[in-house]
């Protein structure tokens, strides 16, 4: 039997070149195997020219910096860590002190009837209770509260599963201003002024979490503020103020609510692999839309050590190179201390991350320039009316009006700036560039412009922000005592 040898027209051969090269010198027994093994064997020796090539440019200074892509994640993964760790149950410890019937470490125990205890034995009033609470919320984190109060907590509760979230607030607000006028603690002649804040810190968190399920983001803001004044320490008050963050597009600050709500887990005892996981992938996916933002350029450089001005040369030529379109002003933290959720693990002990640079690179000069005034404590000054009682000729006053929301919208660009360089460090106190200044300063312009909701939200913010910083002690101490540089 004869076989037609087909031959391969050149025009319409789509096999790589290298492919082709070995199927010529394939002998003419070869078999099927063999020919696989001789092009697996041709992609080794390509993959291995690739990465020779890639050696050589890096030991020519092509590609010195390794500079950290961000990558989001998938929006169903996004609610799924939101669904977990900040709309779902609350992951307080066990409340330890003397409790009574009434959400204790032991109220639902001594309170809920036995599985050992037969039906008959039970009256149909103790029955009716314990069928009631069973579906209620298990506050064993809260200390004994006054049975009102545990009732309006448990119908809230009920109102949330059934979806019935306007219901589930006016039982939060109900439950809000009874605290208020005292009636909160069962036992009030030994109360303790943390386990009261603990109650209204449990309530302002439900309220945040209603009005999430409503989407209502901005009525969730002032709620998140208030629940992490009253219970700093808590990761999930940061992480529900993480969420609102998002929900008001505001990646910045949702990323560094998320790193604050990260490290605050495993400082303070949290074990689990999966929700420090989870923290960090929404700290990811947080910092990669806040890199998105207009007009500035940023890059991670890894360093070792206490950075040095050659590392700092190093990465604003890195950024130079890798964004030519942002180089109108280009500023390198200089202290350095930045972390990246890829190359951390606080659960680890002994694990040490990787320290990272932070380079700017700005299109417009002047917002770089005012960012360079911002670290230099020098301020720019608002404009003055001349003490009070100082009457204004019409020209002043269009002067210092046109000045004033010039300075304005200044501030709008570089705060998100700011907020952006604090979503990769841990921040302990109150220092130029953390943030916290600047918006205050921001807040005391916005109240002389008259705009006091605003205001008073930025006041909420930097509480909050004020009360957590003794729980934020410094990851290590080369952060301290930096000079403040900028580049150009």
């Amino acid at each position: 039997m004869r076989c037609n040898k087909r031959t391969v027209d050149p025009e319409t051969d789509q096999t790589p070149k290298s492919h082709r090269t070995s199927l010529a010198t394939t002998p003419a027994g070869s078999t099927g195997p063999e020919v696989k093994r001789l092009k697996r064997q041709s992609d080794i020796s390509q993959e291995r020219k690739d990465v020779k090539k890639k050696d050589i440019e890096d030991d020519k200074g092509e590609k010195q910096t390794d500079c950290v892509p961000q990558q989001s994640i998938s929006l169903k993964k996004l609610w799924n860590v939101e669904n977990s760790l900040a709309l779902g149950k609350e992951m307080l410890p066990v409340f330890n002190k003397s409790s009574s019937s009434f959400s204790s470490s032991s109220s639902l125990q001594t309170y809920l009837p036995s599985h050992t205890v037969s039906s008959s034995s039970l009256s149909r009033s103790q029955a009716h209770k314990s069928r009631e609470l069973s579906l209620g919320p298990n506050l064993s984190f809260l200390p004994p509260i006054e049975k009102e109060l545990f009732t309006l907590l448990t119908d809230a509760n009920l109102y949330c599963r059934t979806r019935r979230y306007a219901v589930a607030v006016k039982s939060l607000c109900t439950a809000l201003q009874l605290s208020s006028k005292g009636h909160v603690l069962k036992d009030t002649h030994c109360a303790d002024p943390s386990d009261i804040e603990l109650v209204f810190s449990y309530i302002q968190a439900r309220l945040v979490v209603c009005y999430l399920r409503m989407k209502k983001p901005q009525l969730a803001l002032i709620h998140a503020h208030r629940s992490i004044q009253l219970n700093p320490s808590h990761f999930q008050n940061h992480m529900r103020q993480a969420v609102v963050y998002r929900r008001l597009g505001k990646p910045c600050q949702a990323a560094k609510s998320v790193l604050t709500a990260d490290w605050l887990y495993c400082l303070l005892g949290g074990t689990e692999r999966r929700i420090s996981t989870q923290l960090k992938l929404y700290w990811q996916d947080m910092l990669c839309k806040a890199q998105l933002m207009e007009g500035i350029s940023v890059i991670y450089t890894p360093y070792h050590g206490d950075p040095t001005a050659k590392d700092i040369s190093q990465a604003i030529k890195t950024s130079i190179k890798q964004h030519p379109a942002f180089t109108g002003f280009i500023y390198t933290d200089p202290r350095g201390g930045h972390v990246l959720p890829q190359s951390t693990d606080w659960l680890s002990a002994g694990a040490v991350p990787q320290r990272y640079l932070i380079t700017l690179g700005f299109r417009r000069r002047e917002d770089g320039i005012f960012l360079k005034k911002m670290y230099s404590t020098i301020w720019p000054s608002l404009p003055d009316s001349g003490g009070k009682g100082a009457v204004l000729s019409p020209k002043q006053q269009q002067k210092e009006e046109v000045e004033t929301q010039k300075i304005r919208d200044m501030y709008e660009r570089i705060l998100p700036i700011l907020d952006l360089m604090q979503t990769t460090r841990i921040n302990a106190g109150v220092c130029v560039g953390s943030g916290l200044i600047e918006w205050l300063q921001y807040g005391s312009l916005l109240l002389k412009l008259g705009y006091h909701r605003e205001h008073s939200t930025i006041l909420h913010c930097c509480q909050a922000q004020l009360t957590t910083a003794p729980y934020l002690p410094q990851i290590s101490t080369q952060q301290e005592n930096t000079p403040l540089i900028s580049c150009r």
